[in-house]
């Protein structure tokens, strides 16, 4: 049948269903926003931002290739116990289980990527007040710097196609999802050092980043209020409208952070269910999606 070619259940559950609408919306309406805000950086970026132009490009670029890859992965992810295992419901299905593999590990990445260049964002814009903009060639370099860890994740996580000794175990859920789908794969335990340590890399950084990016940013908007009277009229409406980019870009990260706590509440057995295994991964979709509607919304050139 035509389920069976696409490797997905027949029937379909709901939950599946609905994780694959919600995605199909959310991803492809990230991908046209982060495509129009691009070209708009591109054509449209005044002079005076140019070394700031770099770090959002390289933001715009990590949000396209996270949100392309949940797309085609479109992950569920299931802790439970010692295991981690992954289904997925994405258009990666038609070309293979190592592929769906793939895109879910780009996706981990640019995500976790993206967190850091929003934190580095608010980290320019302190540095810029009251000094002049680093070259372009040390924005790049920073970036590439901050992608170090990122890369480390892309070459450790290892795909685990072998789950038979945790079905064996009885974990009944597990069985039928077994049975179910054609492309299931996962850890058979987190407790192997190279698995657990890309979960620590993935779920550990987001609070620290947080209590940065709110610490750097009252900073930045106490040297707004005390360099205003030395300011030009034009440069300090540029600082309050980047800055008020940053202010709500700072909200983001809540979409990883429920995504991290949907995965421990998972992972520790304390409350599970498809929606919740489901939400793990569809939460932190929304980050790239709105991401670029708050950049076009509040900087005028772009809105222009």
């Amino acid at each position: 049948s035509f389920l069976s070619m696409a490797h997905l259940p027949s029937p379909l559950p709901l939950h599946d269903l609905s994780t694959i609408i919600s995605h199909s919306i959310v991803d492809s309406c990230a991908i046209v926003f982060n495509a129009l805000l691009l070209a708009a950086v591109l054509l449209r970026s005044p002079k005076t931002l140019k070394s700031y132009t770099v770090l959002l490009v390289n933001s715009i670029i990590m949000d396209l290739v996270s949100t392309t890859s949940m797309l085609l992965a479109m992950t569920r992810a299931i802790p439970a116990r010692h295991v981690l295992a992954y289904v997925y419901d994405g258009p990666c299905v038609y070309i293979s289980g190592y592929f769906c593999h793939c895109m879910h590990t780009l996706s981990m990445a640019t995500i976790s990527q993206s967190l850091f260049l929003i934190a580095s964002s608010f980290g320019y814009r302190l540095y810029v007040l009251g000094r002049p903009a680093p070259s372009s060639n040390t924005i790049i370099f920073i970036c590439m710097l901050i992608s170090v860890p990122n890369i480390v994740i892309l070459r450790l996580i290892r795909p685990e196609y072998k789950l038979d000794d945790y079905v064996l175990e009885g974990e009944s859920a597990c069985i039928s999802l077994y049975i179910i789908y054609h492309i299931f794969e996962g850890h058979v335990s987190i407790f192997n050092f190279f698995t657990m340590f890309t979960i620590l890399a993935m779920t550990q950084p987001i609070g620290p980043t947080l209590v940065a990016i709110f610490i750097v940013r009252r900073k930045v908007l106490a040297k707004i209020v005390a360099h205003t009277a030395q300011m030009s009229d034009r440069t300090a409406k540029m600082h309050s409208s980047l800055t008020r980019v940053l202010t709500l870009q700072s909200l983001l990260p809540i979409f990883f952070s429920g995504a991290v706590v949907s995965y421990g509440v998972c992972q520790f057995d304390l409350m599970c269910s498809p929606v919740q295994e489901h939400f793990i991964m569809e939460s932190v979709s929304f980050m790239p999606m709105v991401a670029p509607l708050i950049t076009l919304y509040c900087v005028k050139p772009y809105k222009e």
